[in-house]
């Protein structure tokens, strides 16, 4: 019997679907779009070609492969709701995607780096759920990525390349599939070397043609090609390496190894899965990878302490991540070694990654690994140190305690990894480890959860860490740590300005005395009273005594380094900012605060386009973040940028409220500069009436630019009356530096007490 024709028009119907329109073809058959009546969605049809669905074995296979599929429920696979057969003609019913395949993104020419990274982690994670059930696509190519309009990135085909594990293999081993000899499946160019050859292939013959589209993206070259099938094969099996000569210079070292590694001919030495090669891409993306100290890239002694595995409740979380903070913190104060901080280990939270992924993307020698459970009020947890140059465990040990003895697991973890590490302690270093911040177990518990919702970094988060710092301290009365955290937390909130600045640093002020008090080497104390200084009582010179003493304390500290890079730079001493913000950001690199703090330090010293690249890298990794936000607006405006600034401005907060970007827009393109500026005043009035003290910074910046010195200087002085701590910032603003040398100016540089005997100096590159 024939099959019937598989071509239709708009307006048929295939069952409940009404045919749309043809979206393309392929060997397998049409795709159309298509209005479910019934659901009232559009869909995608893909209606078998002829020749597929008279093939009995050609359409069982079809059907079979795209029930597989059809169980893979994950965002970066292209979903398929059902098969059906209408009318004798058999089709599959899938996701409709808006946007654009992969091959013609790359038409346009090469992707930058971070776009491309971002895309390949997205296949990466695709990849992992499809192999997951044991499906591998054999075929990924340009054409089978979708990037669609709404930004996200999805595999496409996996139903007509894919090979199913054999139902008697180990579930438990690799995902494998046996091509028949003679039968090479795939496409020229993205077929990995055992494609070609016939042999055996798993998942990592997908990771080998990521590699092939990631190189893709930032070349817009293929990787391997020629005139003939024959010649590229040739260069597939023979090319000693890859050219990484064409990626941008600019894209980060430990990329180009990523890409090496993922096209690497024999199995063993590409990535051991699909996940692991998305947990690099991302610590690439993150900066953990790219922003690592340059003299720490040789790895030597170098240890990372990834999140401990949280196997019991999820609302132990604290819990672990507190015992991994914990242990990080002890062995920080280690001589001869370098630990990875805690913001760059914490993009690793929840990842499986294999030791020699982790080691290239976080330039680390060792890690130490742990799993946590719990059963009863007793906790079993596992330890283990591994090399990952040769991935050989270093040591391994298994913890069994009471949650009420977990102090005593942290300094046995530490004390074993600093043996297993050869750590020659100094008699200080070896009390610093056995040293008991609390003698309270439920008060340590406390503090850990104080901490946890600290590290969240959001005003709610904030919030709620004060009030577990206080439960710590209402068990324990002489908990130093718990006063220091209140103090960080009151700081923090006083800083950005979510609880009345001097109030909050009063607050944070008493808190840091008293963890002095009760242990005088506490440094987080030091920078605490350091913040109060500068910003509550504008006072230079204690405010760097105090950031002397934290960082005598612990060098390593990163907020020590990145408040005196924000005290530099108030001073106008911007050269001595940046290399302290720099110190700051090498030793922390995904901390927000160090990397915004090198950001300042280029708007302050008058370098715009520095402080908008540094900016919109703190977004990156932030999306959203109130500071940096203000910062590209800032510089968008400096550089005389008026419609991206404004288009920014409708997005951003400013003191609990939004400006209208359209408004400024309009009035720009009408009235020019001047326009936009008069536009800014009236919006700032209409929005905030009666206006807060600390909207008087952006009241006198807008009437400066305007040439109305008069109404600026009033704005600066009711600042400086309600007492502002960003008042230390009036005298290094650089569109208020066109005030400087004027009587009014002095005056109240004088009233801040600004030590500033000279003009500022521009920081060098």
């Amino acid at each position: 019997m024939p099959f019937p024709s598989t071509v239709l028009t708009p307006g048929s119907r295939l069952a409940q679907y009404e045919i749309v329109s043809a979206v393309g073809s392929g060997g397998m058959g049409v795709v159309y779009r298509a209005r479910d009546t019934r659901l009232g969605r559009d869909v995608a049809l893909k209606v078998m070609a002829p020749h597929v669905a008279s093939d009995p074995q050609m359409r069982t296979r079809f059907e079979t492969e795209a029930r597989a599929v059809a169980s893979l429920t994950h965002p970066g696979i292209l979903s398929i709701y059902e098969l059906a057969v209408a009318q004798g003609v058999p089709f599959a019913v899938m996701e409709l995607l808006e946007g654009q395949n992969l091959r013609e993104r790359i038409r346009v020419g090469a992707m930058p780096w971070r776009e491309a990274t971002e895309v390949a982690a997205a296949i990466a994670d695709g990849l992992s759920a499809a192999h997951a059930k044991g499906i591998v696509h054999r075929d990924l190519k340009p054409e089978n990525v979708f990037l669609t309009s709404d930004g996200h990135v999805k595999i496409l085909d996996f139903g007509l390349a894919l090979q199913r594990l054999d139902a008697s293999s180990d579930s438990d081993g690799p995902t494998v599939a046996v091509t028949m000899p003679g039968v090479v499946l795939g496409t020229f160019g993205y077929m990995s070397p055992e494609q070609v050859t016939g042999d055996r292939v798993d998942g990592r013959t997908d990771i080998f043609a990521l590699g092939c589209l990631l190189y893709e993206m930032l070349t817009g070259r293929q990787l391997f090609s020629g005139a003939t099938p024959q010649e590229v094969f040739a260069r597939l099996l023979h090319d000693s390496a890859p050219d990484l000569s064409r990626i941008d210079p600019l894209a980060p070292q430990d990329l180009r190894a990523i890409v090496t590694r993922a096209v690497e001919r024999g199995l063993e030495r590409r990535f051991e899965s699909a996940s692991d090669m998305a947990g690099a891409l991302r610590a690439l993306l993150s900066g953990s990878s790219a922003r690592l100290p340059r003299q720490s890239r040789a790895r030597g002694k170098s240890l990372a302490i990834l999140p401990f595995v949280n196997a019991a409740d999820p609302q132990l979380d604290y819990l672990t991540d507190g015992i991994t903070e914990s242990v990080i913190n002890m062995l920080s104060h280690v001589e001869h070694v370098r630990i990875v901080p805690r913001s760059v280990v914490f993009r690793y939270k929840g990842l499986q990654t294999d030791p020699a992924t982790v080691g290239l993307a976080l330039n680390a020698r060792t890690i130490l690994t742990g799993r946590v459970t719990q059963h009863g009020d007793v906790l079993n947890i596992q330890a283990e140190l591994v090399d990952t140059s040769t991935e050989s465990q270093l040591w391994g040990e298994r913890f069994l305690h009471k949650l009420s003895e977990l102090m005593t697991v942290q300094e046995e973890i530490a004390w074993q990894i600093s043996e297993a590490l050869r750590l020659k302690l100094t008699e200080a270093q070896k009390k610093k480890l056995r040293k008991r911040p609390t003698i309270h177990p439920e008060a340590y518990q406390e503090y850990l959860r104080g901490r946890h919702h600290w590290n969240n970094w959001t005003p709610e988060g904030f919030k709620r860490a004060v009030e577990h710092f206080q439960r710590a301290i209402d068990l324990d009365a002489s908990y130093a740590l718990a006063y220091a955290g209140l103090g960080d937390a009151y700081g923090v909130m006083a800083y950005y300005g979510h609880i009345d600045t001097r109030e909050g640093f009063a607050r944070a002020r008493a808190a840091a005395e008293r963890a002095l008090k009760l242990d005088a080497e506490l440094a987080d104390a030091y920078v605490t009273l350091a913040l109060d200084q500068l910003f509550a009582e504008w006072n230079w010179a204690a405010a760097e005594r105090h950031l002397q003493q934290a960082i005598r304390l612990n060098a390593k500290l990163a907020s020590a380094h990145a408040v005196k890079a924000l005290l530099l730079t108030t001073a106008g001493r911007f050269e001595e900012a940046l290399s302290e913000a720099r110190a700051a950001r090498d030793l922390d690199p995904l901390s927000l605060f160090a990397n915004i703090s090198v950001a300042w330090v280029r708007h302050f010293s008058g370098e715009a386009e520095e402080a908008l690249r540094e900016a919109l890298a703190v977004r990156d990794l932030a999306p959203g973040l109130e500071e940096a936000g203000s910062i590209v607006i800032a510089s968008r405006e400096i550089l005389g940028r008026y419609e991206e600034a404004a288009q920014l401005i409708t997005e951003q907060r400013f003191w609990g409220f939004r400006l209208d970007g359209r408004e400024l827009l309009a009035a720009f393109e009408q009235g020019g500069p001047d326009a936009y500026w008069r536009k800014r005043i009236e919006l700032m009035r209409q929005d905030a009436d009666p206006s807060p003290p600390q909207l008087s910074f952006g009241f006198a910046v807008s009437h400066a630019k305007l040439g109305d010195t008069e109404s600026a200087f009033e704005h600066l002085d009711r600042m400086i009356d309600a007492h502002v701590g960003g008042a230390v910032f009036i005298g290094i603003e650089p569109i208020l530096r066109q005030l400087r040398g004027t009587e009014r100016f002095d005056a109240i540089l004088r009233r801040v007490g600004m030590p500033m005997a000279s003009a500022p100096h521009t920081a060098s590159t």
